[in-house]
């Protein structure tokens, strides 16, 4: 059976819209009384990962992230009505974002698949005004959207040149490097947010906003002693919060990183500065010592 279909195309970008596993997966869960854990990792999580993402870069961070089942049911159904109902709109907005960043950063041939957020992700949709983007490597975003969010058509075009972002860095730089650290993180997604930012600089983000200059210097005294840690956990603890760490702390860090950084070179074009070291953005950024 073919799931999943290319709806558009724009200069070899391509969108990919992946309903049709989720209709099958809620068609059985109706009649399935068992786990429907092991439904939605038969129909959905298993036949996606094999069929698109098995080669891509960060294709174990992509079986993780397909990982949160989606377990409500009803929510499920009312997110993959909103997107079959606005499907030429956000092809439209995907394939017009890509194109604009695409002006920045050479990177031909990127696709962008289109689904559901998991039951697991309602919590931070008011935050990132319903759309949640995930780079799986040099030449492919995954993106869910929930349209009953208010935002999330200006949400999807900063989602798309951040992740766009992601895409041109790995396609020149991963292959170089030999291990990723807190700093690694931090700078990763500042730079994503700033270059979004220049694109679409009327959007938005709680992400970027959620510390005050107070909490960032907070933030900062406290993760200076762990810059080098290369535990992926604890890094995801930093960026996305915990009973440690303020929630989107990493993010306002890192994007306040980058954004200091760059308020000194003005002249650097996207293509320079996306290249840049972590280790060089810092020491000319506000948080150099």
């Amino acid at each position: 059976m073919i799931f999943s279909s290319v709806v558009a195309q724009e200069k070899n970008h391509n969108v990919v819209f992946m309903e049709e596993y989720y209709t099958e997966y809620i068609a059985e869960a109706k009649e399935n009384n068992g786990n429907l854990k092991d439904l939605y990792l038969e129909k959905v999580r298993l036949p996606i990962f094999n069929k698109f993402f098995m080669s891509s870069e960060y294709n174990s961070f992509v079986y993780e992230d397909l990982g949160r089942p989606s377990l409500d049911i009803p929510y499920l159904k009312k997110t993959l009505e909103g997107i079959t109902s606005n499907k030429n709109l956000i092809e439209k907005i995907i394939l017009k974002a890509l194109k604009k960043s695409n002006t920045f950063l050479k990177n031909e041939g990127v696709t962008v698949y289109v689904l559901p957020p998991s039951s697991e992700l309602q919590t931070m949709k008011d935050d990132m005004n319903g759309v949640f983007g995930f780079t799986a490597g040099s030449k492919q975003i995954l993106i869910n959207i929930d349209t009953s969010v208010n935002g999330w058509k200006d949400a999807l075009s900063y989602a798309i040149a951040h992740e766009f972002n992601h895409t041109y860095w790995t396609k020149e730089n991963l292959a170089k490097i030999t291990r990723w650290t807190l700093l690694d993180y931090l700078v990763f997604e500042g730079r994503g947010d700033y270059f979004a930012k220049l694109l679409y600089p009327q959007t938005k983000t709680k992400w970027t906003e959620t510390l005050n200059n107070e909490k960032k210097k907070e933030l900062w005294t406290n993760l200076q002693p762990h810059l080098e840690n290369q535990d992926f956990d604890f890094q995801a603890e930093v960026m996305f919060g915990s009973d440690k760490f303020p929630t989107w702390g990493g993010y306002s860090l890192g994007y306040d990183i980058v954004q200091s950084f760059l308020s000194k070179e003005k002249s650097i074009t996207p293509e320079l500065w996306i290249n840049y070291s972590s280790e060089k953005i810092l020491a000319s950024s506000k948080y150099g010592n």
